[in-house]
Order: C-alpha cells, then structure tokens, then sequence
C-alpha cells in the first residue's frame, strides 16, 4: 500500500510517495508490525485554497451531460477536471506547467506537488488516475480524492458508466 507523506524541511514542505508493508515475523532483527519506505520523491508541495466557486458544468459550458460524456472519452474529461480544478485554485499555468502527455506537474525543471482540497496533484497521482484500469467505483472515487479533485456526482457516475 502506498501513500504520500509531507515533510516539513527549512520551513517548506516536500511530498514523499512512501510503501507500506507488515511483516508477520521478525524482520532483519526487528520485531514484526509495519515497516515504510521512502519510494520516490514528488517535489516541493505548494498549497492552494479554492478562490472561485464556479461549478464544473458552467466552466465547460455544459448543456447536456449526455452529450458531453458520449463526446469526450475519459482522459479528455480526467484532463478537464483537473483544467477545472486548476482555475478554481488560480493556479497560473505559466508558473506552473501541466504536463498530460507524460503525466508530470513542474515548476522550471523540478517536479512538485499541489495541494488542493483533501489532496496532492503531482506526477504519482495524475499518472493514476489517468491510468486507471480498474472497475472499482470505490478505487475510482479513492484516486480523484488523493489527486485533489472534486468530481461532480453526475459525472462521476457517467465516467464510472464508460
């Protein structure tokens, strides 16, 4: 099991994907229970709170949610939510840079993490979702919450439906 893990160095704050595992028996001369590690580094996390309070829909210019879900495949709805989400935040896409193809949020060179709502926006968590194979309407609403992105319900359920 994996999660991510913020730690506070200097004053700033840095994101860790870190894996979790128990062990039933001791363990290289520990006792048995749980043991993490440090997996990959996610980047310095910069915190956002939401500014505008504008609905999904009216930022798509969405009449008809039939429509729009029979159009768009997944990745292009994933891609406008975290769009939506971004602006909400007013977060500037020139400071920091968006990259779907390759799945990786960066500021200059450096790869970081955005903290929004519950969660982290960063190269772990929009590779999953963007990723997702899974059937699992749980594992689905899981993954858009680490990733910080709040999903209308409607859309969740047509997303889920595809």
């Amino acid at each position: 099991m994996s999660f991510i893990r913020v730690k506070k160095i200097a004053g700033k704050e840095y994101a860790y994907l870190v894996e979790n595992k128990w062990y039933k028996r001791r363990h290289k001369g520990k006792n048995k229970g749980p043991r993490q590690k440090v997996s990959k580094y996610l980047g310095r996390v910069y915190r956002f709170n939401k500014e505008k309070d504008i609905d999904f829909f009216s930022f798509k210019n969405i009449n008809n949610l039939e429509q729009y879900l029979k159009n768009n495949n997944k990745n292009k709805i994933f891609r406008d939510l975290v769009e939506w989400e971004l602006f909400r935040h007013n977060i500037n896409n020139k400071e920091f840079i968006i990259d779907f193809t390759n799945k990786k949020i960066m500021k200059g060179k450096k790869e970081i993490s955005l903290r929004m709502n519950e969660g982290f926006l960063n190269s772990f968590t929009l590779g999953r979702l963007f990723n997702i194979n899974s059937n699992d309407s749980y594992y689905l609403a899981k993954c858009f919450v680490e990733a910080g992105i709040e999903i209308p319900k409607e859309v969740f359920v047509g997303v889920f439906g595809k």
